[in-house]
């Protein structure tokens, strides 16, 4: 024996396919294609706490319409069959995007794999508490880096460089081996034990005994004294 509300449960649970998505509001909307002729707009999107996606367009689903009412629809996402990492150990996870970049957690070590660049930094992320609908809506990426006071970052490019930056002094290991160090203040070159280099604005110190250190003689060149010098080992 089948009841009415049976068939009104029925109806209203199934799948849907994303065409477009807003994010530019707290809650995220979805516009989709459901069954034919069906064009739902401006859907809900469930989001767990502490985490955020933009799911590709043709992304699979299904729509959960609550008490049978349609303007009380949900659309709960089921992902891209092109998209997805397949045979994650078990008890391990991954996060992922549609351009191959990932981040895994497995049990003997954790991945994090771009093909571009990967910015690790100590600052501001966004805007956290503010992220009600007053105002206009606003496309640009929810980034409050500009509101650092201090900057700690390490930036790994594909073909290009690594760089360490913090507080405006920053080194960067170029592809063909090239190590660039620039400081805002002070630069010091030696090795534990032995003779530094210090180079200070204008002053350059050389051979001396601390990461601090200052020499007393000016360098005397086959030349006389100068400010700018260089060296040729035989």
């Amino acid at each position: 024996m089948f009841f009415e509300h049976d068939d009104g449960i029925r109806s209203t649970t199934r799948r849907a396919r994303v065409v477009k998505v807003d994010d530019s509001r707290s809650q995220q909307r979805i516009d989709l294609k459901g069954l034919k002729n069906e064009k739902p707009k401006k859907i809900w999107r469930p989001l767990d706490f502490g985490f955020t996606s933009v799911p590709p367009q043709d992304c699979d689903g299904y729509l959960i319409q609550m008490g049978s009412r349609s303007d009380r629809t949900l659309y709960l996402d089921g992902g891209h069959e092109k998209y997805r990492p397949k045979n994650t150990p078990a008890g391990c996870m991954a996060i992922f995007n549609q351009y191959g970049d990932i981040v895994r957690v497995f049990k003997d070590n954790a991945d994090v794999v771009h093909q571009k660049k990967v910015n690790i930094r100590i600052g501001h992320g966004y805007k956290a508490g503010e992220s009600g609908d007053s105002g206009n809506a606003s496309t640009d990426i929810d980034d409050q880096s500009s509101e650092d006071t201090k900057t700690i970052s390490v930036v790994l490019e594909d073909g290009e460089a690594i760089t360490l930056t913090y507080e405006g002094s920053t080194v960067t290991i170029r592809e063909d081996g090239h190590i660039v160090a620039q400081a805002a203040s002070q630069f010091s070159g030696g090795v534990a034990g032995g003779r530094w280099v210090v180079v200070r604005g204008s002053r350059v110190d050389l051979g001396v005994t601390s990461p601090d250190g200052t020499a007393t003689p000016q360098v005397e060149t086959t030349a006389g004294p100068s400010n700018i010098v260089f060296a040729e080992i035989a």
